[in-house]
């Protein structure tokens, strides 16, 4: 009687144990959605646009503007509902001879607001995978 109770259960064990976990939410609501993303991006552009290693490279530019296009910009990366109609990465910093220390101290920085705002670190890290492919587009030194 017991071996027939097991074998009528098995398939309901199975069943449960073969269960698919959620998939994550999408990349862009893992970062807090576009008002999350905004956040992030303020924090991360006032901090480097201050900072002596990255300053320079702010000069002139509305802030306001800028924060607004690279949030759209990093939302739409995220698959997000945001529309960016901003310039490829390349054109946009074609003129700035951005050097490869000032690109890292801009990872570094977005690295810290992500962990400052609670993005686990799959989603940051997936954030930061996807972002890598401008680097080439963006250093030019």
């Amino acid at each position: 009687m017991k071996r027939w109770i097991v074998m009528s259960l098995w398939p309901f064990l199975l069943a449960a144990c073969a269960t698919p976990t959620p998939p994550a939410p999408a990349l862009h609501l893992q970062l807090g959605g576009p008002e999350g993303i905004h956040a992030i991006t303020h924090k991360t552009l006032t901090r480097v646009s201050a900072d002596a290693r990255s300053a320079r490279t702010f000069k002139g530019i509305k802030m306001p503007y800028l924060i607004d296009s690279v949030s759209k910009h990093l939302c739409k990366v995220a698959d997000g509902p945001c529309n960016y109609e901003g310039e490829t990465m390349q054109r946009a910093h074609a003129d700035l001879d951005i050097a490869g220390s000032e690109f890292e101290f801009m990872v570094a920085v977005l690295r810290e607001e992500l962990d400052a705002a609670g993005v686990s670190q799959s989603a940051k890290n997936e954030l930061l995978r996807r972002l890598a492919p401008t680097k080439t587009d963006i250093v030019k030194r």
